[in-house]
């Protein structure tokens, strides 16, 4: 259902910055943008939670479905079991998505520093930073949306699973709108993990442009 997205590259803290015009700024910007990669923690750290949570459920529905009418308690007991793992899952995307909207507003800090850079390529460079933090912010929003929505249709497919008189057809119908919304989960998903890698890079050169000595810890 969902594969790993990736999050900011984290950076130890910078050994060396050179003296001259416009440093502090560059120290300043550092500073924001390495803030923001530890607000981003809880992100990073819920992707196995969620993973594991979408393999569960996904084993309680092949359960489910070799089952015959006379194990409708049964039936129902996995299918309340999905449920609140859903839940779960639900508390999980909700945190991570805190954790997003904290780090995208640590981010905007670095626009005061922004201007009193004089050097035009760092300025370019922050520019750029900007863009793709934008973008990966939105793909983001669109990201958490249809999950939201794809989770609803999970909610649906279990609650439908404890009728006795569910039909092939309406179980076929409703396995196809979890599937399609999971595709759309995954568009919005390879699009963020495209802008944060972007952003990565963009990250790099501006401390190597900047003549920031930092240590990557991938």
């Amino acid at each position: 259902m969902f594969s790993k997205r990736y999050g900011f590259v984290s950076l130890a803290i910078a050994v060396g910055l050179l003296a001259g015009c416009g440093s502090s700024a560059t120290e300043t910007i550092y500073e924001h943008l390495e803030s923001a990669v530890e607000l981003e923690e809880p992100f990073v750290s819920n992707q196995q939670a969620l993973q594991e949570a979408e393999e569960k459920e996904y084993e309680l529905y092949e359960q489910m479905i070799t089952m015959g009418t006379d194990d409708l308690v049964e039936i129902e007991q996995l299918a309340d079991e999905a449920l609140t793992s859903i839940e779960q899952r639900q508390e999980l995307i909700e945190e991570e998505k805190e954790s997003i909207e904290q780090s995208k507003e640590e981010f905007d800090r670095i626009n005061e520093a922004a201007t009193e850079l004089d050097q035009e390529e760092l300025v370019e460079l922050v520019t750029r930073l900007e863009e793709e933090m934008n973008n990966r912010f939105e793909a983001y929003h669109g990201l958490y949306t249809n999950y939201i929505e794809a989770m609803g249709e999970d909610r649906t497919l279990f609650e439908m699973l404890k009728d006795e008189e569910l039909s092939i057809d309406e179980l076929q119908a409703q396995i196809n709108t979890v599937n399609e919304q999971y595709e759309l989960v995954e568009q919005y998903k390879e699009s963020f993990n495209e802008h944060t890698q972007k952003y990565n890079q963009l990250k790099r050169d501006f401390y190597e442009k900047a003549e920031l000595e930092v240590h990557y810890d991938e």
